[in-house]
């Protein structure tokens, strides 16, 4: 199988559907994000440690729309990433986006596992990112476009991620001041 999917999936398809697969990740995390909360905030909210209590109160009273704009926000450098790998063979700032989102996967994964319950997000990250970044990382790797250790020192890109999330999150209310 793993024949057929690199013989029929090009190298720049591959890269390109890096925001898409992004992008179907976020969305079950737009389209579920006040409704999660409103069913579980109550019951989690006990549980969460306390220096995680802020974040986990700001997220609780987010609206989908508000929560799409560092979403948003992220797309358009992913795009770019993707858009300077393909164009100009610049892959630091696409390894380390793609090694983020990856590690990002078990966030996921650890607050299901912390909350004993399905989390936000969890669905399409084990679904979808998970698949996809393996195969990425195979796939550049099988091909000697990259090596191992390239997707260790790519990650301070990564923590491009990070700073864009974080503004988002603070402008967004600015942005959107009513629930």
């Amino acid at each position: 199988m793993l024949d057929w999917i690199n013989s029929n999936i090009s190298l720049e398809t591959l890269i390109w559907l890096f925001p898409i697969t992004f992008l179907l990740h976020d969305f079950e995390e737009i389209i579920f994000v006040e409704l999660w909360f409103k069913k579980n905030y109550a019951r989690l909210e006990p549980m969460v440690p306390k220096r995680m209590k802020s974040v986990f109160q700001d997220l609780s009273e987010t609206t989908a729309a508000r929560f799409s704009i560092p979403v948003f926000m992220q797309f358009i450098v992913y795009i770019v990433a993707s858009f300077l790998v393909v164009e100009h063979q610049f892959y630091d700032a696409f390894l380390g986006l793609n090694v983020l989102l990856f590690l990002h996967v078990f966030t996921h994964l650890g607050q299901s596992v912390f909350f004993r319950c399905y989390t936000l997000g969890v669905g399409t990250a084990l679904l979808i990112t998970l698949p996809f970044s393996l195969y990425l990382f195979y796939r550049l790797i099988n091909e000697t476009i990259i090596g191992f250790d390239d997707l260790i020192f790519s990650l301070p890109y990564g923590l491009i991620t990070i700073l864009i999330v974080w503004t988002g999150h603070k402008i967004a209310p600015k942005i959107l001041p009513y629930n």
